[in-house]
């Protein structure tokens, strides 16, 4: 059993470890691959590291993309955040502002975040991840709207909970199915409709008009 200070010190490599592999399996499935197409010999030799020690650290591919995962939706997180910030007295510009930090993000990363989201159907592991981002998303969405209701800019008979699942599974799919694969052009007028979408349903009436 490993002391704390190895257990440390072992989690901090897996994280290098898996931020180095991140960039390498983007580039790999930029190629138009599937990440259940890539092999562990292939992985290795791109990160120049031996069989063993990737098996020190990932037990199996699928817990390298849980690892990578980790990192990829922490950063996701934090890029969705910016819309639970909008102050009351925020434009519908200001919303755009905060949902392109999220297209962006997302784009940056999304074949890392696309091959979670297909994995998801299969593995536990990568399933509960995928979970817990949403679920993240979900509390953070419906806090918003409460305390937009609270202060009077947000429409007060909406059911704060319900409304934030449904946006927030409507912007996980939409962002995988329509924003990955689109074109810059595309994603621009991607992100102006979910603007529209969500200031209608949330604020449009309370605070300043679109």
């Amino acid at each position: 059993m490993r002391t704390a200070p190895s257990q440390a010190a072992h989690d901090r490599r897996r994280a290098r470890l898996a931020e180095q592999f991140t960039q390498i399996v983007e580039d790999m499935l930029e190629g138009g691959e599937s990440y259940s197409e890539l092999s562990v010999e292939r992985l290795i030799r791109a990160a120049d590291i031996s069989r063993s020690t990737f098996y020190v650290y990932f037990p199996d591919k699928g817990e390298l993309l849980s690892a990578m995962a980790e990192r990829v939706t922490a950063e996701l997180s934090d890029a969705g955040a910016a819309w639970f910030q909008l102050p009351d007295n925020g434009t519908p510009e200001d919303l755009r502002v905060s949902l392109r930090a999220l297209f962006a993000t997302y784009q940056r990363h999304r074949h890392i975040l696309g091959a979670v989201s297909e994995a998801a159907a299969y593995d536990t592991r990568l399933r509960e991840r995928h979970g817990l981002l949403v679920e993240a998303a979900v509390t953070g969405l419906r806090e918003h709207i409460e305390a937009a209701q609270r202060a009077g800019s947000a429409a007060p008979t909406l059911d704060a909970h319900r409304t934030a699942e449904w946006l927030t599974w409507m912007l996980e799919r939409g962002l995988y199915q329509l924003v990955g694969p689109a074109a810059t052009d595309e994603r621009e007028q991607l992100l102006s409709a979910v603007t529209d979408l969500a200031w209608r349903a949330l604020y449009a009436g309370y605070r300043g008009a679109p």
